[in-house]
């Protein structure tokens, strides 16, 4: 688990005793190495048929696994299948927060949580004086801080980077100097990554080149990191190759992971389930602190994975926008 749910402290399974003791005992441990999480993983595909209670353990054991996307599609299946289990809301909730989807978290939590009936037809709370009852209303109430958090955290950034372009505006043909350009991107980058968003990503890139800096120290640093998170894959290659000439001890490449052939076996299976729940999203109009279709450009065109995200643009007709499928 990652992420939110990381951050936030949950566990999965919230309510063991909805389950049967022998599959709980069998489900993953986060800590063990990805081999035998996966290992771990493979017997609960193999009784999910069994109905809603083994596709529940499922949910939970990709979520422990680390298929977060995964599981946040199996849970709800479960919870479509027997919305009366409560066990299973809290832990729907906790796998949409691992995928930092935190509105749904709450949504999903209010269903057990006594005071917020009018939600839904399957509100089913907790008995009020019970641990079970305390325990899902203080995730609510940390999911719903978290949330705040990341509200504040991009009015504050985009009031700066606003606020940046404005000066910019303001001086004209006068140079900026590199020291506030480089401030400029830098926040431009934090809220690429706080919105999950490519267009930040692509301003920033857009200064750096515009700006003639040289192409050197934080200037290769500032740009390969905006290729890594946005791609495109050709332009991400080249400035990493610059880099590893030119500072082989960077930072940046200090923390690239190159994955093994099983992370990458995973990280394609979820972006297929990251895209569908995205593309879903997207149809619904949900609207939550990051936009589903700003999230599928973004790995368009730089996910190790792309083709997913690819074919639910087509089925969106937002393909044409925005030139994603540059350098793919």
């Amino acid at each position: 688990m990652r992420e939110a749910a990381t951050a936030l402290g949950w566990e999965a399974p919230f309510d063991a005793e909805e389950l049967p003791r022998e599959w709980v005992e069998r489900l993953p441990v986060p800590q063990a190495s990805l081999q035998d999480r996966l290992r771990a993983l493979g017997l609960f595909f193999e009784v999910t048929a069994r109905g809603p209670v083994y596709e529940h353990l499922l949910g939970v054991a990709m979520l422990r696994a680390g298929h977060v996307f995964g599981a946040a599609a199996t849970l709800l299946s479960a919870l479509g299948a027997d919305p009366r289990r409560r066990g299973a809301w809290v832990d729907a909730a906790t796998a949409y927060a691992a995928t930092e989807r935190l509105d749904m978290a709450m949504w999903l939590l209010a269903h057990v949580v006594s005071g917020f009936e009018d939600v839904g037809p399957h509100t089913s709370p907790y008995p009020k004086d019970s641990p079970r009852a305390a325990e899902a209303q203080n995730r609510l109430v940390a999911a719903r801080r978290r949330h705040e958090q990341h509200a504040d955290e991009l009015r504050f950034l985009g009031l700066r980077t606003a606020l940046d372009a404005d000066i910019r505006e303001h001086l004209g043909d006068e140079p900026l100097g590199t020291d506030r350009v480089l401030l400029h991107t830098a926040a431009l980058i934090s809220l690429g990554e706080a919105r999950d968003a490519l267009e930040p990503y692509d301003r920033a890139a857009a200064l750096l080149e515009q700006d003639v800096l040289p192409v050197a120290g934080t200037t290769l640093e500032q740009m390969a990191r905006i290729r890594i998170a946005a791609g495109p894959a050709r332009e991400r290659d080249e400035v990493l190759a610059h880099l590893r000439r030119t500072a082989p001890h960077s930072q940046v490449l200090a923390r690239l992971h190159k994955p093994t052939l099983m992370e990458r076996r995973m990280r394609e299976q979820e972006a297929s389930y990251e895209a569908l729940l995205l593309v879903t999203e997207a149809e619904r109009g949900q609207r939550s602190l990051r936009e589903p279709l700003e999230q599928l450009r973004l790995r368009a065109r730089a996910s190790e994975h792309p083709k997913p995200y690819r074919e639910a643009l087509a089925r969106l007709g937002g393909h044409r926008r925005r030139g994603q499928h540059d350098g793919g």
